[in-house]
């Protein structure tokens, strides 16, 4: 019976790493989709009223690439080591890497968002219209933040003693809900059965077949000698 004073075998194996080169995959994924997302955030919201309804996506989107673009950029690649660390942390795995990122995004984007609008004017005058303007900015970062995590994460990793699990206990539970007792011993009992048969059908000699109809061959009488 193993010690319960030392720890398991999965809590001694060294921790996995996370994904490499994470911090320049999220780089990358923002490059592609960072700019273009907060830009349709402005555009949406300059349509509700939020903003300048005259300006155009491409100019939103020039101006959004010159004043919050390094910034949202940077923070692409910062929340995809993020996502990176966060998969291999307590067997999270990619669920849990996106989970982290689209958290983390979203609150980054909320001020994302307010930099991109501030070059284009007609700013909010109340309170609500900043509100508005942070919620569509974490919206666009729940949606940014969960790509980012997906393609920074990793899949859960599978410690040794999950595997031993898999193998020894899971067999011997479906066995018990297939077999009762009484079934196994009459298993069994006919598997070694068969086994002896088996056996003994190879090491024992075979007796030879009877000779029906076949007259043995008599002896030569031998003649005395001439006195």
């Amino acid at each position: 019976m193993a010690d319960p004073t030392l720890p398991t075998v999965s809590t001694r194996l060294p921790p996995a790493f996370p994904p490499r080169w994470a911090f320049f995959k999220g780089l990358l994924t923002g490059v592609v989709i960072e700019v273009p997302a907060l830009a349709m955030g402005v555009w949406l919201l300059a349509r509700f009223g939020v903003g300048d309804p005259d300006a155009s996506f491409l100019r939103i989107l020039r101006l959004t690439a010159l004043f919050a673009g390094v910034a949202a950029i940077l923070t692409a690649a910062g929340i995809g080591r993020l996502a990176a660390h966060a998969s291999v942390e307590k067997n999270g795995g990619r669920r849990n890497a996106m989970r982290v990122a689209r958290r983390a995004h979203a609150a980054a984007s909320a001020g994302l968002i307010i930099i991109a609008a501030i070059p284009l004017g007609s700013l909010p005058e109340k309170a609500l219209g900043w509100l508005t303007l942070a919620a569509m900015g974490a919206l666009v970062g729940l949606g940014c933040g969960m790509v980012i995590g997906f393609v920074c994460g990793a899949a859960a990793h599978v410690r040794i003693g999950d595997v031993m699990a898999a193998a020894i206990k899971r067999p011997s539970e479906a066995l018990r809900q297939l077999l009762d007792p009484e079934d196994l011993i009459k298993l069994g009992a006919a598997v070694r059965q068969r086994t002896t048969h088996l056996f003994d059908g190879l090491f024992e000699p075979a007796q030879r077949p009877p000779t029906e109809g076949k007259d043995t061959p008599s002896e030569p009488t031998k003649t005395p000698p001439p006195k």
